[in-house]
């Protein structure tokens, strides 16, 4: 399965934070509005199962299993005003400090030698429609963004980032108390029984009694 979602409404970065709301742990949210998405922004999904081959006496087909990867990918790509917002989703954003400084006033920093951030995953949800849920929502629960593409500064044209999610695949050995959902992808409501909307100051989908502004 391929999927491209574009046009994107909202692009939600959530990592949840154990220690919050008294060790009852809550929801850390960066969110990407319309403004700071731009119109070329698209996710692209790439979901493909393992296949079982069978031998007969008219050759080998192959079956693919369900509840399998063989393939599980996706990426991001949006303009970039500043490094604001590639430094956030990157989770590298150093805020300025000096008086005067706005929110997006800073600098990445990586020294390339942080071992430890590899279980410092986040949850991606994409939202490509103005509607009154989030039936369209795309949820990767677990991903590890990074870039992996040159980033091409001072051309005639918008600077262009192209974010690999890196989505990891759910283990209930590694991950069932990890406080993430126990799935490795969403498509759709979190809540099949009644309409959801997530909330993207808080992280958390709430039943929809009312149609809020988009």
């Amino acid at each position: 399965m391929s999927t491209n979602v574009s046009q994107l409404r909202r692009l939600v970065f959530r990592s949840w934070d154990k220690t919050a709301n008294d060790g009852a742990g809550a929801w850390d949210v960066f969110t990407l509005e319309p403004d700071d998405l731009g119109q070329d922004t698209i996710l692209t999904l790439n979901i493909a199962p393992r296949k079982m081959s069978r031998a007969s006496s008219v050759g080998t087909s192959e079956t693919p299993i369900s509840g399998t990867f063989d393939s599980f990918a996706a990426s991001v790509t949006f303009l970039m005003d500043n490094f604001n917002i590639l430094g956030k989703a990157l989770r590298q954003w150093v805020k300025s400090t000096y008086q005067g400084a706005t929110a997006a006033d800073g600098q990445i920093t990586d020294s390339g030698n942080s071992y430890c951030n590899g279980n410092e995953y986040l949850s991606v949800i994409a939202q490509g429609v103005c509607d009154d849920g989030s039936s369209v929502d795309v949820e990767l629960t677990r991903c590890l963004p990074s870039v992996d593409d040159d980033i091409e500064i001072g051309g005639s044209d918008a600077t262009e980032v192209t974010l690999a999610l890196n989505p990891i695949i759910y283990n209930p050995n590694n991950h069932a108390n990890d406080g993430y959902p126990e799935y490795s992808y969403r498509l759709g409501d979190e809540d099949t029984t009644k309409k959801m909307r997530l909330n993207a100051a808080t992280g958390v989908y709430q039943e929809v009694t009312n149609t809020p502004a988009a």
